[in-house]
């Protein structure tokens, strides 16, 4: 009898267990990826009831959910060194840094966040807001580009911010996927650098400063920041 009590009150009191399902499926995400993630996989692994997950999650896609909102609010962090650049075309070149070297140190995390697994983004929304934030970030840098006139208006505040953000992901994603044939001289770092830079040249007023091509990478966040 006093041995059941205990597993019962380790199964239902459990006071941190949402933070542990959280931590521990991000462990088996970097690991062995999310095929075979399940809660009741968890639950036994951290030692609780195979129904106290569902007292959290109602199931491994809101965990799944749960673990890349988490994401994105490390990727904000991330981007800290690019809001605080007060020049718009370098500022949009450290964001464009920010999300490439995001995406090689935390790959399973970035492929999460932004791949096809938690799909559509409305059932989950405090993913789906977690998203819209990181594009209204884009378009607040693409406004202070207008207002200072570092960025021409090509088009709308809205398509310019999708357009950096679809240039930006494509430099990402290529580094991750096809990085065998992306290098320039297989340095993929220098390669998605000079990228950025020829795109976000493309946008300015005075590509002069923004376009200078280096020949080697500059370190993200960088000393400056």
């Amino acid at each position: 009898m006093t041995m059941t009590t205990t597993n019962t009150s380790t199964s239902y009191h459990h006071g941190n267990l949402r933070e542990e399902l959280m931590e521990l499926a991000e462990k088996h995400l970097v690991n062995e990826g999310i095929g075979e993630l399940s809660l009741r996989a968890l639950a036994r692994e951290i030692g609780v009831s195979q129904t106290a997950p569902y007292r959290h999650f109602k199931d491994k896609n809101a965990l799944l959910a749960a673990l890349a909102t988490e994401g994105f609010r490390r990727f904000f962090e991330f981007c800290t060194a690019s809001e605080r650049e007060p020049r718009a075309d370098i500022s949009l070149l450290y964001f464009g840094l920010s999300y490439v070297h995001f995406a090689k140190t935390h790959t399973e995390m970035f492929n999460l966040m932004f791949g096809p697994v938690l799909q559509p983004r409305n059932d989950y929304p405090e993913l789906f807001a977690a998203g819209r934030e990181a594009i209204y970030r884009v378009r607040a840098g693409v406004e202070r580009g207008f207002k200072t006139g570092v960025l021409r208006e090509l088009d709308d505040v809205a398509s310019m911010a999708h357009t950096v953000w679809a240039a930006v992901h494509g430099v990402a994603t290529l580094m991750l996927d096809h990085g065998d044939t992306y290098g320039y001289h297989r340095d993929l770092d220098l390669q998605a650098e000079k990228s950025l830079r020829m795109m976000i040249a493309g946008l300015c007023t005075d590509p002069s400063e923004v376009s200078r091509l280096p020949t080697i990478s500059t370190a993200y966040p960088p000393e400056s920041a």
